[in-house]
């Protein structure tokens, strides 16, 4: 695992938030996605980029995008610094690479955002901090949904409602809707109540619901929360498909990641399922923020 401190130009101890992001083969949106960051983030923060077995363009377009707009950079006045790791050995994929961007964080919270994401509405970040402003027992705010883990109920851009904008959607801006789980892709954590779970769970979920595993063990251990704040953001299904979609011509490096993939989901485990003879459902609640 190779890293790069690509830009640093205030002290690390200013850092309120950690945006964290692993990138899998994001060549044509993620300068965009990128920029919508910095352009829309408040407060001081740092950003740090996984780049996790690309072989497309992006790390090349990144780099190109860091130069060019050096002077740009330098003027945003919030922006700490920004880190990026590069794995080229085998794909580590999505929780490993989310744990590797949270140990290395020096933020109060860390803000997990998904390649594929296009942040659209300003001090998005100040809006799913207000429940940790409120309430001490808080481990985690989405900014895309929340639902129960086994039972049907849930609220927010659930599936392909991503895509639909909050005007459609019934939701209240105002409100935090705690449900007994909730999704990254932007997830909001208080970076020391993560490390006292010990981070998410990359032994046994490397792709999905290391997200849900850890909602769950906050909750039986803990007594903490999580839930669902409206924000706007844009994330079209069909741009963050790259690790489903062929468009490499069954390269060798496709091909390595598909293997790997198959692999690790072969493995024999329980998944979430195992917290079903202990789980509890519970009524979700809904709090003015």
């Amino acid at each position: 695992m190779f890293f790069n401190q690509i830009y640093q130009p205030r002290k690390i101890e200013d850092i309120v938030y950690s945006v964290v992001m692993p990138i899998y083969n994001q060549e044509e949106h993620i300068v965009k996605n990128i920029k919508s960051i910095i352009e829309n983030t408040r407060d001081n923060f740092e950003i740090i980029l996984i780049l996790d077995f690309c072989f497309d363009n992006t790390e090349k377009n990144l780099i190109e995008f860091f130069k060019k707009h050096e002077i740009w950079l330098l003027n945003v006045e919030n922006l700490v610094q920004i880190t990026m790791f590069k794995n080229s050995i085998v794909p580590l994929f999505e929780t490993k690479c989310d744990n590797i961007g949270f140990k290395h964080s020096r933020g109060r919270f860390c803000l997990e955002i998904q390649a594929d994401m296009t942040m659209t509405e300003p001090g998005y970040n100040l809006h799913l901090s207000k429940p940790f402003l409120k309430y001490n027992n808080i481990i985690a705010v989405s900014g895309r949904c929340a639902h129960n883990l086994f039972s049907s109920g849930g609220i927010g851009k659930l599936g392909y409602d991503i895509e639909t904008d909050l005007d459609k959607l019934n939701v209240d801006r105002n409100t935090f809707y705690v449900y007994e789980t909730c999704n990254r892709g932007p997830l909001l954590l208080d970076r020391v109540k993560l490390k006292e779970m010990n981070f998410l769970d990359e032994e046994n979920y490397f792709l999905d619901d290391s997200d849900h595993d850890l909602m769950a063990r906050a909750f039986l251990e803990k007594g903490y929360l999580c839930g669902y704040v409206p924000i706007e953001f844009s994330a079209p299904l069909y741009v963050g498909s790259t690790r489903n979609n062929n468009t490499y011509n069954m390269c060798k490096e496709y091909l390595v990641n598909l293997n790997e993939k198959r692999r690790l989901q072969n493995k024999p485990k329980m998944g979430i399922n195992k917290y079903r003879g202990k789980w509890i459902d519970r009524e979700p609640k809904h709090f003015p923020i």
